[in-house]
């Protein structure tokens, strides 16, 4: 190699050590070494998540999943507080029918009830038999026959004044015949409480939810024996804590309505919600907690007729008091791995995030966010469970 290509050959080996030592540099003169990373792309047919932990969902996979968004906007909302409630009869159309004293039970004359049997008030549900001690029937029989000799003593005198005719006063004939009438009386009533059943009927209509005793046992005075229901005439019964500051702000009235939903969550369960009206609060608490009664309204037949008495219930109550949030369906709330609540939302045609929110009770269907979205945010509120599958 001749000395004109060596010295070529350095001439190039500094020229590009240099280029190699110069930082970087951005057309335009700006360093862009600090700015965020964009946004993670993907294409394909196959939904996946992306390294940012958003989601990609092809328009494919979101028409055969159907999923469905809706656009939130913030406003004020009445406040609502969640309360445990459970279902309970109402007083007015329920019965419980007990034991009027000691005796042996057997059926009536439509045989012995059974649970969910119609029945209709005044109805003979069963017979009681008096269990008698032997003195207690030695006593009977001695006053019957006492009784039967009054009678007959009272017949006697009857028959003589009649034949007397006008040598006994008539005042005389009309007592001794009031007379015998009175122990003829008092001889059948006496009659009646040796080996006469007592007919059980039911006080009010409805259908025998509670069946407590069965044919032949003997039963002491006040034993239940019956329990009869009408399914068309239950109550709520919500217990709301007074010392929590939320619950202190009730303010109930007669025209206040409530909503209740079944504690399962379920994205149908707005299909099983159904209103309430409020009847009533105790002025005593109850395990330092104050019951409320709501009355059902029938507006919803198909969530109300399978409900049973102590059935659990959320029942939702306005405060009075106003907040800021968006609503958005109980369906759109997910659970993350750590606990933790979010929805899901759509930020650009084929892109998903998990969003982390603070909600509070607004309805039977729908929460208020209150904090984690921004107006204008579009929300997963169908088959927003299938998201999180999502791998």
């Amino acid at each position: 190699m001749t000395l004109r290509n060596i010295l070529s050959t350095l001439v190039l080996l500094a020229l590009s050590q240099q280029l190699l030592t110069q930082p970087a540099k951005a057309h335009g003169g700006e360093d862009h070494s600090h700015s965020p990373a964009p946004l993670a792309q993907a294409t394909g047919e196959q939904p996946r998540r992306l390294s940012d932990g958003s989601l990609y969902i092809p328009k494919s996979a979101q028409q055969l999943w159907q999923l469905r968004t809706r656009l939130v906007t913030a406003a004020q909302l009445p406040q609502q507080i969640e309360l445990q409630g459970k279902v309970i009869v109402d007083p007015a159309f329920a019965g419980l029918v007990e034991a009027a004293q000691l005796g042996v039970l057997s059926a009536g004359p439509d045989g012995w009830p059974t649970l969910g049997q119609s029945v209709t008030a005044g109805q003979v549900l069963a017979y009681l038999q008096p269990v008698d001690t032997t003195l207690d029937r030695s006593n009977q029989q001695a006053l019957l026959a006492e009784l039967d000799a009054q009678i007959a003593l009272a017949k006697d005198r009857v028959q003589r004044f009649s034949t007397l005719g006008a040598l006994v006063p008539r005042n005389e004939l009309t007592t001794a015949q009031i007379e015998l009438k009175g122990l003829q009386a008092r001889r059948s009533f006496a009659a009646k409480g040796t080996g006469g059943g007592i007919a059980v009927v039911a006080p009010v209509a409805g259908v025998v939810s509670t069946v407590f005793k069965q044919s032949g046992q003997v039963v002491d005075s006040r034993d239940a024996l019956f329990q009869i229901i009408d399914p068309a005439q239950l109550l709520v019964e919500a217990l709301a804590y007074p010392a929590l500051p939320a619950h202190g702000g009730l303010n109930l009235n007669a025209d206040s309505h409530a909503s209740a939903r079944f504690p399962a969550a379920a994205e149908s369960q707005d299909s099983h919600a159904f209103s309430l009206s409020f009847r009533g609060k105790s002025l005593q608490l109850q395990q330092q907690a104050q019951p409320l009664w709501f009355s059902i309204d029938n507006n919803k037949p198909a969530a109300t007729q399978d409900l049973t008495v102590g059935q659990p219930l959320l029942v939702e109550v306005a405060t009075g008091k106003q907040i800021n949030g968006m609503t958005v369906p109980r369906s759109a709330l997910q659970k993350l791995d750590n606990g933790e609540t979010a929805v899901w939302v759509h930020q650009a045609a084929e892109r998903f995030i998990a969003q982390k929110v603070r909600v509070e009770p607004f309805s039977a269907s729908e929460v208020v966010v209150v904090s984690g979205l921004h107006d204008g945010d579009r929300v997963v509120v169908q088959a927003a469970s299938l998201l999180a599958q999502v791998r």
